[in-house]
């Protein structure tokens, strides 16, 4: 060899020696896998000037998948799909050597028995070298090369071996670094599950839920909101001690979770992949101009499933099929998490995975929480679990002692009897009053003097006077048609009287003229009395003798139109009997009715005790006389069923009965438990509310 070529020779080496310390830099660094093998896989084609190359990497299922290539094209295993096939039974065959080949073009691999495994099926020669992790086969790195001869051949294999162990200690270095950070990533998820499962206190849960799991996702914000009785409330933000209810951006996102959970489903915004109901689409519109946030999940909390047992002889098979049994309705969430970003609208696969970890155990721990605080009695119990200073030595006496009182006090709540009265609200009323109907379409146009509220009126008096167009028009064109008729009557009994030369056809034709207008005559005639009657209408009456009860009269009606049937006042005899209308609320009927009976087969009336709004500081005695069958809504006060109750005005002073006085009486319904008279109210909500319910 001469002084050149040796010359030649280590500049050669001293070039491979400087890309493998490079590549060697390179995989010390923090670099990406694809981005390592594509730097390593350039540098080698550059230094053996080679035509193309691949780097294969073994997947988690042990599939082999290239990561990186460069022109593979030219070297032809790509130009058919049984080109690529052959080609990966090459690879699986050199991923199987325990050592790196030298593959000629066209050449075979042969296996332990001597039969062939795979062709080199390309012109070139293929330079292999398999990439170990640890002892573990992780990979393959391909190179290409023209034909040389044997010794640069062997030279080549031994450097792309060498390149081989550097990408071996990269993936190596890379597998301990993801060690590293899935133990910390365990460690903190350790210690949010310690923190979020710590109380059993549905507000401190949620509150530690939201704190934590700001940290575990790496997010901006946290929200949770937990079920109250149908509600869900937000509870809980990230950062915050208080959560301000009246906050605009607080209602916007619980309407917006509560749609959210109708539905059922989590939301991730954006995804451009799903389209939204329009109403969680109108509700997510109208938050996000709220708060600005720029991407947003909302996670529904559902109430786990029970866990199967295991039992001493094995798994319970009843729990497991019970468990994995589909639920007979949809679960209602018990809670919903909101994770928010202000500054980037991506997700990652890796910020779902930690969105759903912190999901599961915030569900979890929630539901422990809420299960524990329904238990019956919880705060009680809770009080006498946190006050030990109870059953210390110095205040057991006084313990005993209130526990007696306790128990004496439930003891007369059982038996001592006292007097169940159903309280229900209405107005006192003269028993003669009626309403004044308008009989007629028109315009008030005049009030009568005197007729005013408190104006005393006769029966039959008029009250006011409609003006009706119609009429005057419809009475006008009557007369004017019957006075035409009456005339053309005249001049044809005229035309029979004088002209003694008519036909007696002619004759027979102006006779029937003279009936036909006599029958017009009387049907306009009837017609006119008809319309003079609804004229007659257009007069307003008072139906009975009393005082006006309707306030402002003049105001309400005069120059306004009414119609037929239209109430335009009320009259009221005052000087007869009064009543009370009550309205009970039906859920009270009950009692009322088997008092009324009792009462009636004792041959005694049922006794209503009752107070005026005018005088409330007189109490006075009525009687039951009337109890409607039919339940009517009554504005705010649901559902009520009219009792009329008979009353002695001469009990009364003069000023205070006036008509629609409000009034609050008390219905007598016989003896009841002390604890039944005065809880029977909550005990009719938990029969109706909880109890019918369960069963």
């Amino acid at each position: 060899m001469s002084i050149d070529e040796s010359q030649e020779v280590y500049r050669a080496r001293a070039q491979i020696y400087a890309i493998v310390d490079e590549v060697a830099a390179l995989a010390r660094g923090n670099v990406e896998e694809k981005k390592f093998a594509s730097e390593m896989l350039e540098r080698i084609l550059q230094a053996m000037e080679s035509v193309g190359g691949l780097v294969w990497i073994i997947g988690a299922d042990g599939r082999a998948e290239p990561i990186c290539h460069a022109g593979i094209e030219a070297v032809g295993i790509t130009a058919s799909g049984e080109a690529q096939e052959n080609h990966l039974k090459l690879v699986q065959a050199l991923l199987g050597n325990p050592t790196g080949l030298v593959v000629p073009g066209g050449a075979s691999l042969t296996g332990p028995d001597g039969g062939p495994l795979a062709v080199n099926e390309s012109p070139y020669t293929l330079v292999a070298a398999p990439i170990d992790r640890g002892g573990t086969r992780a990979g393959l790195i391909e190179v290409f090369q023209h034909p040389q001869d044997p010794r640069t051949e062997d030279g080549y294999l031994t450097f792309v071996t060498r390149m081989a162990a550097v990408a071996g200690d990269y993936l190596e270095r890379r597998e301990m670094a993801s060690l590293d950070v899935q133990q910390a990533a365990l460690a903190q998820v350790e210690r949010f599950s310690r923190a979020v499962h710590e109380s059993l206190e549905p507000i401190a849960t949620a509150f530690t839920l939201a704190n934590e799991a700001r940290r575990i996702i790496g997010c901006d914000r946290v929200g949770v909101l937990v079920k109250r009785g149908r509600r869900l409330r937000l509870e809980a933000v990230s950062g915050q001690e208080s959560v301000e209810r009246r906050a605009n951006e607080v209602q916007a996102i619980e309407a917006l979770a509560r749609v959210v959970a109708r539905a059922g489903e989590p939301l991730w915004h954006p995804d451009p992949a799903r389209e939204l109901p329009p109403q969680i689409e109108e509700e997510l519109e109208n938050y996000v101009d709220e708060s600005h946030t720029k991407a947003l999940a909302i996670i529904p909390l559902e109430k786990p499933r029970p866990t199967p047992v295991v039992k001493p002889g094995g798994v319970d098979a009843v729990a497991v099929a019970k468990a994995e049994a589909a639920p007979a309705r949809a679960p209602e969430p018990i809670a919903v998490l909101v994770v928010e970003w202000f500054k980037s609208d991506l997700f990652d696969p890796a910020q779902k995975a930690r969105v759903e970890l912190v999901a599961e155990h915030g569900r979890v721990a929630l539901a422990n929480a809420l299960a524990h605080t329904s238990l019956p009695l919880y705060p009680l119990i809770n009080l006498v679990g946190k006050s030990r200073v109870l059953t210390t030595a110095r205040n057991l006496p006084r313990t005993v002692l209130a526990g007696l009182g306790l128990v004496a006090g439930i003891a007369a709540l059982v038996f001592v009897p006292a007097e169940l009265r159903l309280e229900g609200k209405g107005t006192l009323e003269p028993v003669q009053r009626r309403d004044v109907f308008a009989g007629i379409d028109g315009v008030v146009e005049t009030i009568a003097p005197g007729v005013e509220h408190g104006g005393l009126v006769k029966e039959g008096q008029s009250l006011a006077k409609l003006r009706n167009t119609e009429v005057d028009v419809a009475i006008t064109d009557v007369l004017g048609r019957k006075a035409s008729s009456e005339e053309q009557l005249r001049a044809t009994r005229q035309s029979l009287l004088e002209d003694q030369k008519i036909s007696a056809d002619e004759k027979v034709r102006l006779e029937g003229r003279v009936r036909q207008f006599q029958r017009e005559i009387e049907s306009l005639e009837e017609q006119r009395r008809l319309w003079e009657a609804r004229r007659a209408d257009l007069v307003v009456k008072s139906p009975i003798e009393g005082v006006v009860v309707t306030w402002q009269v003049r105001d309400r009606l005069l120059l306004r139109p009414v119609e037929k049937g239209q109430v335009l006042l009320s009259v009221a005899d005052k000087t007869g009997p009064w009543e009370l209308e009550v309205h009970m609320p039906d859920d009270r009927l009950g009692h009322v009715n088997r008092a009324l009976a009792a009462a009636r087969e004792a041959g005694r009336d049922l006794e209503v005790d009752y107070i005026l709004a005018t005088d409330p500081g007189t109490r006075h005695r009525g009687t039951v006389r009337e109890i409607h069958e039919q339940a009517e809504v009554r504005g705010e006060h649901g559902n009520t069923v009219l009792v009329r109750v008979t009353i002695d005005p001469e009990r009364h002073e003069k000023e205070a009965l006036g008509a629609g006085a409000s009034v609050t009486a008390r219905i007598a319904c016989g003896k009841r438990s002390l604890g039944y008279v005065w809880f029977h109210d909550v005990l009719a909500f938990i029969r109706t509310q909880i109890l019918f319910r369960l069963w």
